[in-house]
């Protein structure tokens, strides 16, 4: 089997498959992937996995000790993501930005994911724009380059002119990407929910749910008018004192797979010379743009690396590709703050509570425990007298490791901007590491904080917080009164929590039930074949002997996805439906 991409075949005849097609071709094409993964050198989870005798079948799991795992695992994973198409490059790129899931070495290999695809025919590209916009391309631009100036996985952009004269630059999406990665995304989660029930350690991490937040993440990207919604409103924060600048957008231009806008003639800033006058201008504009982002604006740009960013003769600044952003709540830029005055005060017990408010506990935190964790990064990242040397990436990623072992779950928002300013930091280091970061940064903190703690913000704080409390105060009456009912009428009940012995009766209840499942299956196999072996033409009806094959078959069949798919525990039939199909 060659290395080439896996994707689906026909789609339209997908859509009118049956469940039990969909899920028989779902199977071979994940077979597929499998072996292109066991090829990288990653066998070894399908042969924890429950379903490897299935799935797997004749795969040769030996392959994966062939010249392909001779590189580090994160760079394997980082070529097995390249190898298998599109959806799995994108699903690397959401990766990389999730340091609270992936290890730094795992991050930093997919922070390299090369997202090239081959050209479309220019004729595809103009059928897209004629059926996105309504009108054929003459009718739109005076002039049309066939040539693209980039591809990708999602879109291919070429430059034109509008009949009006302006010089653009038009995004249009690759023919038939939606469904191909729609497609895609269904075998991820299949393959997610087999590592996720075979293997114990990643019950943890749930990767079908970190599949589930790259499919809310991807559709947003496959919908080009949120990116055009992305661009107006990173516009309307632009500063005109400030030499940088966000891609006018043409909404008249635009549909849902096509994005027209301005084209800025610059170089990107990876081909500007490190430590010159003009790298030093590029990283204090950047730098100011990003402060300005978070602690003004609450809207950010959520990957600006240097691809992502122009510069021209002029020395002004363009940030593109707005299709990853981050927005935060005055909430949220208000914990930011707090966090690092925490961290810059080594104060592990205001960290460990801004953690908490920032995230959402998914059990009991054992608070002495987080603070002691906390402290020994601090010890570990954050050196007194050197403070010019922290490595803040390394830092932010210890301390989101810090909530994901004590299951703090952060919101998505974080995690985006901990990646855009750690990828901001490597854009400083690469360019210009002797920028002044605290003189440009002071100005934008004292002015949260003294808007943040204004008379007037503070007044409205103690006015909402004075009413919640005198809501309180009101409810509490009724409370008390309903808790004394409760006790005289014996209806109020204290019990032991004992973890022990509270799963002892579940346990019962699953072995019982799957003791008569078993039984039942195998009165009816030893059922059916009394009747197949004793059975003559007129004596049996062949129509009792199907009934009684195909009831034990399907009690088999229930009693085997019982185990697989609820562990043992009871599961409703729609359970066992998604795992093939959402």
């Amino acid at each position: 089997m060659s290395d080439r991409p896996v994707s689906p075949s026909d789609v339209e005849q997908e859509s009118q498959a049956s469940l039990f097609g969909i899920a028989a071709r779902d199977l071979m094409r994940l077979r597929a992937v499998i072996s292109v993964i066991t090829r990288h050198g990653f066998g070894e989870l399908f042969q924890r996995s429950p379903l490897s005798k299935f799935v797997v079948g004749k795969i040769n799991l030996a392959d994966s000790q062939g010249s392909a795992t001779a590189a580090p695992a994160a760079v394997r994973f980082r070529r097995l993501l390249e190898n298998l198409g599109p959806t799995y490059i994108k699903f690397g790129q959401i990766m990389s930005m999730r340091p609270d899931v992936l290890p730094p070495e795992y991050i930093a290999a997919l922070e390299n994911l090369q997202d090239q695809a081959p050209v479309v025919p220019v004729s595809d590209i103009k059928d897209i724009i004629r059926r996105g916009l309504g009108r054929p391309v003459e009718e739109v631009f005076a002039s049309f380059d066939d040539i693209p100036l980039a591809t990708a996985s999602i879109g291919q952009t070429h430059r034109a002119v509008t009949l009006s004269g302006d010089q653009v630059v038009v995004k249009v999406q690759r023919p038939g990407i939606e469904q191909i990665m729609r497609s895609d995304l269904d075998l991820l989660f299949m393959l997610a929910k087999l590592l996720e029930v075979g293997i114990e350690e990643l019950q943890l991490i749930r990767p079908s749910e970190v599949v589930s937040e790259f499919e809310k993440a991807l559709v947003r990207e496959l919908d080009f008018s949120l990116e055009l919604a992305n661009l107006m409103t990173a516009r309307s924060f632009i500063q005109p004192d400030r030499a940088i600048t966000v891609p006018k957008p043409y909404p008249e231009y635009s549909s849902r797979t096509v994005l027209t806008m301005e084209y800025f003639p610059g170089k990107p800033l990876r081909k500007v010379e490190p430590k010159s006058e003009q790298a030093k201008h590029a990283v204090t504009e950047i730098v100011h743009a990003a402060l300005k982002q978070a602690f003004v604006d609450g809207f950010f740009h959520g990957d600006p690396h240097m691809g992502n960013i122009l510069i021209n003769e002029d020395n002004q600044v363009c940030l593109i590709d707005y299709g990853l952003v981050g927005r935060l709540t005055k909430e949220q830029q208000s914990d930011i703050i707090g966090l690092l005055v925490a961290i810059l005060g080594r104060d592990s017990t205001m960290i460990a509570h801004t953690l908490l408010r920032m995230g959402t506990p998914m059990e009991r935190v054992n608070i002495a425990a987080l603070k002691a964790e906390i402290t020994r990064i601090m010890d570990t990242y954050l050196v007194v007298g050197e403070l010019e040397d922290l490595n803040s990436q390394e830092l932010a990623n210890a301390i989101l490791a810090a909530a994901q072992r004590f299951k703090i779950k952060m919101a998505p928002e974080y995690t985006i901007l901990v990646k855009a300013l750690t990828t901001i930091e490597g854009v400083i280091r690469t360019l210009y590491p002797d920028i002044d970061l605290v003189s440009i940064a002071t100005p934008y903190i004292q002015k949260f904080m003294a808007k943040r703690f204004s008379p007037k913000n503070l007044m409205a704080d103690s006015i909402s917080g004075f009413a919640g409390l005198s809501a309180m105060m009101r409810q509490l009456p009724g409370q008390f009164e309903q808790i004394m009912h409760d006790a005289e009428t014996g209806n109020i009940q204290v019990r032991a929590i004992t973890p022990d012995l509270d799963t002892i009766a579940p346990m019962l209840h699953q072995l019982a039930g799957r003791l008569a499942l078993t039984g039942f299956a195998s009165t009816m196999t030893l059922a059916a074949v009394m009747l197949v072996t004793l059975a003559t033409p007129g004596r049996v009806s062949w129509l009792l002997e199907l009934a009684v094959v195909s009831a034990a078959t399907l009690s088999w069949a229930f009693l085997w996805m019982w185990h697989l798919v609820g562990r043992g525990k009871p599961i409703r039939l729609r359970s066992i439906l998604q795992f093939f199909r959402r």
